[in-house]
């Protein structure tokens, strides 16, 4: 999931933390609306089964 945190940031031209939020805000979004399975899949496919980690923290669950 860092990996996709550091490309919304390059790509958007924005900080790694603005980008950690966007990131959260977006699997956030999927997890309400889509069904389990396929939120299952997608935080898989992105290397973790957690929110992206804080860039501040290094920790998970960036809110």
């Amino acid at each position: 999931m860092d990996e996709l945190i550091q490309q919304v940031a390059q790509r958007a031209g924005i900080s790694l933390e603005q980008a950690a939020l966007a990131v959260a805000a977006m699997v956030s979004y999927l997890t309400v609306r889509l069904p389990s399975p396929v939120v299952g899949r997608i935080r898989e496919q992105l290397g973790e089964a957690r929110q992206p980690r804080n860039p501040e923290t290094g920790q998970g669950g960036v809110k």
